[in-house]
């Protein structure tokens, strides 16, 4: 008789705070779409998080402060207003504070061509700078070859601040950056700084797809319980720990269900 192991399931994250529309220029998918793709995968939230104005072939301000109308809840899934700003050099980020204020999570990232590699330690003084500003809730894509940055300084910018750092999935790009990510999930971890993970889905069939940060998470030994984004609850909680106060009704939502408080 064959007996084998019992299998254990894998970690379910149940938001996904990183995700485009062809608002964006070049994504596929509407929000519409996203959402209900994201409910066919048991998602209970995700995030609109379209580039900033500044990255060639996206949107405008208007478009950010617009997000009003996009209901709180497509085919179930709650949804976020969101944007995935773009770093530039040396003056903050394209999301203006009329903008920030329409919105309930604030990411921000390097990008090509609005800022250029300049080196580790200005890369690093940008982002350390960025972090500082407390006008932004989360770092994407910090594990970057393209920009490289000093770890450890960065990851105690952000512990102090109380910004997430992004663990990204996406399988099309920056698919170098592997073990950088494996260092940033460890040491961000052992510092106490906050981790979150998104897909950066650029079409809604990429929406919910972790593998690719749960390896890494795995080969960091990293618990996917801490991420701030693996329940509805923890998230909502840590931005309004970080004065999102637009995102009210859905913490009182999420609070009166009980729903998602903890990861399965």
């Amino acid at each position: 008789m064959i007996t084998s192991d019992p299998v254990t399931p894998a970690p379910r994250i149940t938001v996904d705070t990183h995700i485009h529309t062809v608002a964006s220029g070049h994504a596929f998918s509407t929000v519409t779409e996203n959402a209900r793709e994201a409910a066919s995968r048991g998602l209970a939230m995700i995030a609109n998080t379209d580039h900033g104005p500044d990255l060639p072939g996206g949107t405008n301000k208007i478009y950010f402060k617009g997000q009003r109308v996009i209901p709180r809840f497509i085919a179930g899934v709650a949804v976020l207003r969101g944007i995935e700003a773009n770093i530039r050099h040396g003056r903050g980020t394209d999301c203006t504070e009329s903008m920030e204020a329409a919105l309930d999570l604030i990411m921000a990232g390097f990008h090509a061509p609005v800022y250029n590699n300049e080196g580790e330690a200005a890369n690093t003084r940008r982002l350390i700078s960025v972090i500082s500003s407390g006008r932004v809730d989360v770092i994407t894509h910090p594990a970057n070859t393209k920009y490289p940055i000093s770890l450890r300084d960065v990851i105690q910018a952000a512990r102090d601040c109380r910004t997430a750092l992004e663990i990204n999935c996406s399988r099309y790009t920056r698919t170098d950056s592997r073990p950088l990510a494996v260092q940033l999930a460890a040491m961000a971890a052992e510092e106490g700084a906050p981790l979150i993970m998104g897909s950066d889905a650029h079409i809604c069939y990429d929406i919910g797809c972790f593998d690719l940060g749960l390896g890494v998470l795995e080969e960091a030994g990293v618990d996917p319980a801490i991420l701030v984004n693996a329940t509805p609850l923890r998230l909502l909680e840590f931005l309004q720990s970080r004065g999102r106060k637009n995102t009210a009704d859905l913490l009182a939502h999420f609070q009166s269900t009980g729903e998602h408080r903890t990861a399965d």
